[in-house]
């Protein structure tokens, strides 16, 4: 018996250690923009429309609600869909509730950042980036020093 309550005391202390005491809700859909312009919210079924077919470069977060390090990036992703806007759309996708793209382009580290133009994928990134980091790859491949699929 004592076994199980060291055992349950451990699961509680490592869950716990996992866990911000600040409240925050990083549900794109639900927050509310600094500056008026909110990342698109990318799902299975507008991903060919808003990425695919997009005329502008587009920088798609490929996120997940229990990743601290993607939530950490939320500020990061919505200043630059605000200050890029008219010149390269920015979405997001929640990886859990769309398992179909998730799938199609192996997203299996979190953060994962795609950019895409003319419907390609150009350029990824894994793990947590600055903004400085994330406006120069959009940057580079925007002035068409495309560098396919690396990973930073």
């Amino acid at each position: 018996m004592r076994h199980v309550y060291l055992f349950s005391l451990l699961a509680v202390a490592v869950i716990q250690s996992g866990c911000s005491t600040q409240q925050s809700d990083p549900s794109p859909e639900k927050s509310v923009s600094v500056r008026g312009v909110d990342p698109v919210l990318l799902t299975d079924e507008n991903f060919e429309r808003e990425v695919l077919m997009s005329d502008q470069p587009v920088l798609v977060d490929m996120w997940a609600e229990w990743c601290q390090p993607c939530i950490r990036m939320k500020p990061t992703i919505r200043e630059l869909a605000d200050e890029l806007s008219g010149q390269v759309k920015v979405g997001e996708l929640n990886v859990d509730e769309n398992p179909f793209i998730t799938e199609k382009y192996a997203v299996d580290r979190y953060p994962m950042l795609l950019i895409f133009v003319e419907g390609v994928e150009v350029k990824r990134l894994v793990g947590e980036q600055s903004k400085k980091a994330l406006a120069k790859a959009v940057r580079t491949v925007r002035t068409g020093k495309r560098n396919t699929n690396n990973e930073n």
